[in-house]
C-alpha cells in the first residue's frame, strides 16, 4: 500500500483476556510477524499469511533453475533472431522446464 513514505499516526488499545494475548502471541510468532504486524495483516486481508524464510539452499536451487531457463531463453531469442524461427520443441523445451520449477517453487513454499 506505499507504506515506505507513510507513517502511522492513529494509535489503538486493544484489552484482552490472558487467553486471548496467548492466542494472539502464538499466531503471531507463527506467522514470524510482531502482533501488530499480525493485527494489520488480519484487518487488511482478513487473514495473516505468515512469511516464507527459504533456507540458503533453497535459494541456491531456485536461482540455479532460474539461470537454466534464462538459458535456454537467451539459446531461443539467438536462433530466433538468427533463423527468424523458433522450433516447436524448443519452445515446449522451456515451457515444461517453466512448469517444473513452478511446481519446485510451490514444493519449497510450503514447507
Amino acid at each position: 500500500m506505499g507504506e515506505e513514505h507513510r507513517k502511522r499516526e492513529r494509535h489503538f488499545k486493544l484489552w484482552l483476556f490472558d487467553e486471548e494475548m496467548e492466542i494472539l502471541n502464538e499466531k503471531a510468532l507463527a506467522a514470524s510477524m510482531s502482533k501488530s504486524e499480525y493485527v494489520r495483516n488480519v484487518i487488511l486481508f482478513g487473514a495473516a499469511r505468515g512469511k516464507t524464510n527459504f533456507s540458503r539452499e533453497d535459494a541456491k536451487k531456485i536461482v540455479y533453475e532460474l539461470n537454466r531457463i534464462g538459458n535456454n531463453i537467451n539459446q531461443i531469442a539467438y536462433q530466433a533472431n538468427y533463423n527468424c524461427a523458433v522450433s516447436e520443441n524448443n519452445f515446449f523445451s522451456l515451457k515444461n522446464e517453466f512448469i517444473k520449477l513452478l511446481g519446485e517453487f510451490e514444493t519449497i513454499a510450503i514447507e
